[in-house]
């Protein structure tokens, strides 16, 4: 952080207040913020697996069953038989689902979407390059810990 600190400073803010959007969202939507995670994986990604939607969310898949549970209750996705594999199970969302998550990704894109057009071309190309390799160099797998006491 030492030798670019406005900018480092700046990315954080930024995550800080996308995470502060989506907590105020599910509070809205009456969703728990992994709900609303999920029910925006699929409509963005497309249907999923259990296995696939409890990796994004990097908790077991007896929690995503849980959180699944709920969101079928509610009306908002369908578990149907995988079209290949009869023991793995789709995830899609409902119509309700998709109206439910299109709203609050459509509110999101409102607020981004008017500075986007102030940019040019080359300055959108520059955040979108670079959102992308930050997103994965966050994704990277944690550094194995360092045991000094060891050695």
């Amino acid at each position: 952080m030492e030798e670019h600190p406005e900018f480092t400073l700046a990315v954080r803010n930024l995550v800080l207040a996308g995470e502060r959007f989506r907590a105020r969202a599910s509070r809205r939507h009456g969703l728990s913020p992994s709900a609303l995670t999920t029910l925006a994986s699929l409509r963005l990604a497309g249907p999923q697996s259990p296995t696939e939607l409890a990796a994004l969310l990097e908790i077991t898949t007896a929690s995503m069953t849980e959180l699944l549970d709920k969101l079928s209750h509610l009306g908002l996705i369908t578990r149907l038989p995988h079209p290949r594999d009869r023991r793995m199970l789709r995830i899609e969302l409902t119509d309700a689902g998709t109206a439910r998550i299109t709203g609050i990704l459509d509110e999101f894109a409102t607020r981004l979407e008017p500075i986007a057009e102030q940019l040019n071309l080359r300055q959108r190309t520059a955040i979108m390059q670079f959102v992308q390799a930050a997103s994965t160099r966050l994704l990277d797998p944690e550094p194995e810990p360092h045991d000094d006491i060891a050695s």
